[in-house]
């Protein structure tokens, strides 16, 4: 299966490219159908590719104990989000950023989801033939990624003044 220009144009991830590059880039995309209930990332399993939903929607969902040597502190998960594709979220990114990219959470099928799949060593090649099109691509990653990282601060920082509340008791 392939995807439409026309479907490429409306993802934000792309936005910034010109037709030309969004023809280059068409051709390293794979489309791809999971069903209800597929696990499509594991969270510390390795990766190598960048998911972008089409259709569909998505439960991320993250461990909430550290899993220290000698300690079994059971398997304890939280939903953190549920995505849908009304903005063509995409997930994985940090593969791009490191050689052996260990997924941050679990992603699971929540309805049947259509995804766009970018291998690592496809976009790496890309963004290095196309220095225009790899600068587009990153600067619109480090904004997504800026954003989740203003929110991750957001959260912690509740947590923490949470924690001070009840500790202070």
């Amino acid at each position: 299966m392939e995807i439409e220009e026309e479907i490429l144009k409306k993802i934000p991830f792309f936005n910034g490219l010109s037709e030309e590059h969004l023809g280059l880039l068409k051709k390293i995309i794979t489309v791809k159908e999971f069903a209800e209930g597929t696990e499509v990332i594991k969270e510390g399993k390795i990766g190598e590719e960048i998911y972008i939903l089409l259709n569909g929607e998505v439960e991320v969902s993250k461990s909430l104990v550290l899993n220290l040597p000698g300690m079994n502190l059971g398997q304890m998960e939280k939903s953190l989000t549920k995505l849908t594709s009304a903005g063509f979220p995409f997930f994985g990114e940090m593969v791009l950023f490191t050689d052996k990219a260990e997924r941050t959470a679990t992603v699971i099928t929540t309805k049947p989801c259509t995804f766009a799949i970018i291998y690592k060593s496809d976009f790496i090649n890309l963004a290095e033939s196309n220095k225009e099109i790899g600068y587009i691509l990153y600067k619109n990653i480090a904004t997504v990624l800026a954003e989740r990282l203003r929110k991750a601060n957001n959260d912690i920082l509740k947590l923490t003044t949470a924690l001070t509340l009840v500790l202070s008791k």
